[in-house]
């Protein structure tokens, strides 16, 4: 039998080359009152100058507009907090995010922060998300988050050392345009993570708990993009064919979490992006084999499925295990470092890891083993 899900998307999703072109008719047609435009970004990807590229487009229609581009790198609560602060007084009626998951994450945020001005992340953290925010639309210049299509925003909180998502169907994105143009200029390193990430949220969406049919369409097709074609994004990231694929794909991961959620690699992961500050999916893509091999005992047939849709060829147990060594392959191929030692990361530290990570029981739950403390110290110890 089939157990309840829901499916929550975008308003209206833009996809393919050239569709950057069409944002400020969409913002033309959008009704913000008297509020300006905000265009936020981060200064990676102001340096490309896409932002500007978009602003002025937006200029050229006559619609007020105001311009940050001093998201961080995977920022803490607090730090949104003072962006909001500062943005109080500008009367924004409109949010573009136009950058990676941190910068649609925060977009997201602020939605909310700039609409209720009593509240502050970590209230949203700790109550919720008391209603309605600005209309935003989202931007994608990485192919990995799918941050653009999911109710979930990710902050650091400094007191718990740790990764939290704000969930909320209040912060489903009103636009989502995907134009792979806007990916072609992001360097290997983080084309290698970020796609990792993507496959992480396909594969965890496909095995966990809350997976259904909707879900499974999007996470086995995505894993059949990356499989095809992240190893030529890598190696040429002007291949617009690969590009297109893989922001697909993203997207497609964040579609399945909407609908079923992320489990035990993402679990793990936030402590070591809240402690030791590592790129969230470079610390996803060191537990993606380690986690599936853990998991395997309790659902071969969906990993079976899995590497089918990968185009890896067998049957049973030995297919599963073929599986596994092409993520170990995949994650060594795009320069992931193999060992948490490499951060500097030590067996004295694994069990303030391992309790930081038993707090993360919105997706431990959803694991579709359980993972009990001595099994999370394990797989922490496998990679160290």
């Amino acid at each position: 039998m089939i157990q309840p899900f829901a499916i929550q998307s975008p308003t209206q999703i833009f996809f393919g080359k050239g569709e950057l072109e069409r944002i400020p008719d969409i913002l033309g047609q959008e009704r913000f009152g008297e509020g300006a435009i905000l265009v936020l970004t981060d200064r990676g990807v102001s340096a490309s100058g896409l932002p500007q590229e978009i602003a002025l487009k937006i200029e050229a229609k006559g619609l007020p507009m105001v311009r940050v581009d001093t998201v961080p790198r995977e920022p803490y609560a607090d730090e949104v907090d003072a962006l909001a602060q500062d943005l109080r007084q500008k009367k924004i009626g409109c949010i573009v995010g136009i950058g990676g998951g941190s910068v649609m994450d925060t977009a997201k945020i602020l939605s909310i922060l700039l609409s209720y001005p009593d509240q502050t992340t970590e209230t949203l953290l700790e109550k919720g998300v008391p209603g309605k925010g600005l209309p935003t639309l989202l931007v994608p210049t990485t192919a990995g988050t799918g941050s653009e299509a999911t109710p979930v925003a990710i902050v650091a909180v400094r007191k718990k050392r740790l990764k939290i998502g704000v969930v909320s169907p209040f912060l489903i994105c009103r636009y989502v345009v995907l134009d792979p143009m806007a990916t072609l200029g992001l360097p290997p390193e983080l084309t290698g993570s970020t796609g990792l990430d993507a496959l992480c949220h396909l594969l965890e969406c496909y095995i966990s708990k809350k997976a259904n049919p909707y879900s499974d369409l999007f996470a086995l097709e995505g894993i059949r993009l990356i499989f095809s074609s992240l190893k030529t994004a890598f190696d040429n990231g002007q291949d617009l064919k690969a590009r297109s694929n893989m922001l697909l794909a993203a997207f497609y991961g964040g579609v399945c979490i909407a609908s079923s959620s992320t489990t035990g690699v993402h679990a793990l992961s936030y402590p070591l992006g809240g402690m030791y500050r590592i790129w969230h999916g470079v610390a996803n893509a060191m537990l993606l084999a380690p986690v599936m091999e853990f998991n395997q005992d309790a659902i071969p047939d969906k990993l079976e499925r899995a590497a089918k849709a990968a185009g890896i060829e067998g049957d049973g147990r030995g297919l599963v295990s073929a599986f596994i060594r092409a993520l170990e392959d995949l994650t060594r191929y795009v320069g992931i470092p193999p060992r948490l030692s490499a951060f500097g990361i030590e067996k004295k530290d694994i069990p303030e890891l391992t309790s930081r990570a038993m707090e993360v029981t919105r997706l431990l739950s959803n694991n579709p083993k359980p993972i009990s403390r001595e099994d999370a110290a394990a797989i922490y110890e496998k990679i160290l």
